[in-house]
């Protein structure tokens, strides 16, 4: 893994800042932009923040696998499990959830 796992990453500062819609599209929008290896990185924070905020990104995250090639999607798969295992058990378990397949 390239970049350290960021428990308190600007994306994440955005995320539990987060309070208005406009805050809120732009916590959004840094999820669409992050690269994948970085937002992997980032999902140990992210599983800190509230219910809502943490489904928006799950919901950011999937569509942003489902237009990957599956081979890409598994490498990420790995990946996010690798994470999973240095978060606490509780965020490790909404980490996995990220890609439990629908």
């Amino acid at each position: 893994m390239n970049a350290p796992l960021d428990f308190d990453s600007t994306l994440v500062r955005r995320g539990v800042r987060a309070t208005t819609i406009a805050d809120m599209r732009g916590f959004v929008a840094g999820l669409m932009d992050r690269p994948l290896d970085k937002l992997l990185c980032d999902l140990p924070g992210l599983a800190l923040l509230s219910e809502t905020k943490f489904m928006l990104a799950q919901q950011v995250l999937r569509r942003r696998l489902q237009n990957l090639p599956e081979v890409e999607r598994e490498q990420l798969r790995i990946l996010a499990r690798t994470v999973a295992t240095e978060a606490s058990a509780w965020a490790g378990d909404r980490i996995l959830r990220l890609f439990e397949r629908e």
